[in-house]
C-alpha cells in the first residue's frame, strides 16, 4: 500500500522560509505538499498542513482542508455558484480594457452544460476568457507580492493542484479589497469547472 512522505527537512526549510532566518527560490518548495497529498487527506496530512499554514491567516489552513479532504460535498446549484463567482471577478475586472462583451455575459448569463473536456479547453482559451484569468491573477499579485512567504505558498499551492482559480479561492480570506474569491472552492469539491466563452457561460459537468 501507498504511504505518503511527509518530508520533515523541506518543512523545516519552509518555516525558515516563513521566519525569514533562510533564503529560498520558492521553486524548492514545488514538491512540500504533492508527496502528501497523493496519500489522501489523513490525520498527518492535516498535522502537516497546519504546520505549513501557521504563518498566515487560519482561513488559508480551512479552505485546504475543505477542498481536500473527504467531508462532504456543499449542496447547491452548480449555476449558482459559477454566477456567484462571475459576479465577485466581476468587480475585478468591469474596467479592464475590451471587458464590455465579458461583463455583459456576467450581467446577462446563459449557461451550456457540457461533459467533454475538450469543450471545456476550448473555451479557457477564449478572448473573454483569457481577461478573466489575467484580471484576477494580477488583481491577487498585487494584493500578495509585498509579502514574499504568501507568494511562495501560492506557488506551493499551485503545484499541487495546477489551477490558479482554486489557488485565489484558498488565498480568498487574505486578499484584501471586497472581493471574495472562494465561491470557486464549491464549483472545484464538487467536481465541476467553467469558463467564459465567446457568448456563453460553459460548466463543465462530469456527471451530466
Amino acid at each position: 500500500m501507498y504511504k505518503a512522505s511527509f518530508d520533515q527537512n523541506l518543512l523545516n526549510d519552509w518555516c525558515d522560509y516563513c521566519e525569514g532566518k533562510k533564503k529560498f527560490d520558492t521553486c524548492y518548495f514545488s514538491t512540500l505538499l504533492m508527496e502528501t497529498l497523493l496519500g489522501g487527506y489523513t490525520p498527518e496530512f492535516d498535522k502537516f498542513i497546519k504546520e505549513i499554514t501557521k504563518y498566515f491567516d487560519s482561513s488559508i489552513y480551512q479552505n485546504i482542508k475543505y477542498t481536500f479532504n473527504n467531508q462532504q460535498k456543499k449542496q447547491g446549484d452548480i449555476k449558482d455558484w459559477v454566477i456567484n463567482d462571475l459576479r465577485e471577478k466581476r468587480k475585478i475586472i468591469h474596467q479592464m480594457p475590451d471587458s464590455s462583451k465579458l461583463v455583459d455575459i456576467i450581467d446577462n448569463p446563459k449557461y451550456l452544460m457540457i461533459n467533454e473536456r475538450q469543450e471545456l479547453y476550448d473555451a479557457l482559451e477564449s478572448d473573454n476568457n483569457t481577461i478573466l484569468y489575467e484580471g484576477v491573477g494580477d488583481y491577487v499579485i498585487e494584493n500578495i507580492e509585498k509579502d514574499y512567504r504568501l507568494y511562495g505558498l501560492k506557488e506551493v499551492l499551485y503545484n499541487i493542484a495546477s489551477d490558479y482559480d482554486l489557488v485565489y479561492g484558498i488565498l480568498a480570506g487574505i486578499v484584501k479589497g471586497k472581493v471574495d474569491l472562494s465561491n470557486y472552492l464549491d464549483i472545484y469539491k464538487n467536481g465541476f469547472d467553467y469558463a467564459v466563452s465567446e457568448e456563453n457561460i460553459i460548466i463543465y459537468n462530469p456527471t451530466k
